[in-house]
């Protein structure tokens, strides 16, 4: 294999020397103020309460779902000048803030984060997550929502390089 321009501890250094500063503090500013009030938990109906301890147990569920569904979502995604991932994000806010009773819902997502083209051929990992806050009105439609989750998305994306923790 060709020698690799960059290492991840080059990444390392460079994500270290660029997040300090006017741009720390600028980056650190956008995720302040995008989740100032936001809730500190979904209050989902559950079967059983929360555990007083978090044990991060989870699990998965596989879905197939109909080639017409998908191409729809597509054509939305389309018209509407965003991406499937926005779509089907929009769509299950609506459906946690609607099974929550809440109008404030935020959900995490995994970015890959490798924002230059001189991580694209590097093992690391890059991995960061993203908070994604939507506030559900009552009297605004799908497209409505639709266009504030692109709104939010874009944006975290434009801020990705602020690690969550």
């Amino acid at each position: 294999l060709p020698e690799l321009p960059v290492q991840y501890a080059d990444y390392a250094v460079w994500q270290r020397e660029w997040l300090k500063g006017e741009v720390l503090e600028a980056q650190l500013g956008y995720w302040k103020q995008r989740l100032e009030g936001a809730p500190r938990a979904l209050e989902l109906p559950t079967d059983k309460p929360r555990p007083a301890v978090q044990t991060y147990r989870g699990d998965t569920r596989p879905v197939q779902w109909p080639r017409a569904l998908w191409e729809s979502v597509k054509g939305l995604a389309q018209r509407e000048n965003a991406t499937p991932f926005m779509v089907l994000l929009a769509a299950f806010q609506a459906v946690l803030g609607r099974y929550a009773g809440q109008e404030d819902v935020s959900v995490g997502s995994a970015i890959a984060n490798r924002t230059r083209a001189e991580t694209e051929g590097l093992i690391g990992f890059f991995v960061n997550t993203l908070v994604l806050r939507a506030k559900l009105k009552p009297e605004e439609s799908f497209r409505q929502l639709l266009a504030q989750v692109r709104e939010t998305t874009l944006g975290a994306y434009a801020h990705q390089e602020v690690p969550f923790e």
